[in-house]
């Protein structure tokens, strides 16, 4: 879901800066391949650059662009629980996953977990769909 992600923040990035124009297809192609979809750009990276843009443009409110941070800030923790962390089996038959960010952490893998993610990422991809529509 971050792949998706990042893909939709690199193609709103691009329709913002170069338009959809085919004036300026190779520039657009060279920054989406060669600069924002190089993986020496971690995802952090292009979230802060696609936020930044979101605040100096004023493409949304600051309300917006406050829960899209928040979103892209979470999913970018979960991902890197299930990368870095370790799930571990419970006595009582569930699973949880302990990981570092910040301090040592640990969430239960329940329905509602996965619930609060399959939210946020649609949220997410809601918003950055309706920023690439705009432009």
């Amino acid at each position: 879901a971050t792949i998706m992600l990042e893909d939709r923040m690199i193609e709103a990035v691009s329709k913002i800066l170069f338009g959809i124009s085919t004036q300026n297809n190779k520039y657009r192609e060279f920054f989406m391949n060669e600069i924002m979809g190089s993986s020496d750009f971690s995802y952090a990276f292009k979230r802060r650059v696609f936020t930044r843009l979101l605040e100096r443009l004023q493409i949304l409110d600051l309300n917006q662009i406050k829960k899209l941070k928040a979103g892209l800030n979470k999913l970018m923790e979960w991902r890197n629980a299930f990368a870095h962390g370790k799930v571990i089996h419970e006595y009582n038959g569930g699973f949880v996953l302990q990981y570092y960010s910040g301090e040592q952490k640990e969430v239960i893998l329940d329905d509602e977990f996965f619930e609060n993610i399959e939210s946020t990422i649609r949220e997410c991809l809601y918003t950055c769909n309706g920023i690439i529509k705009s432009q």
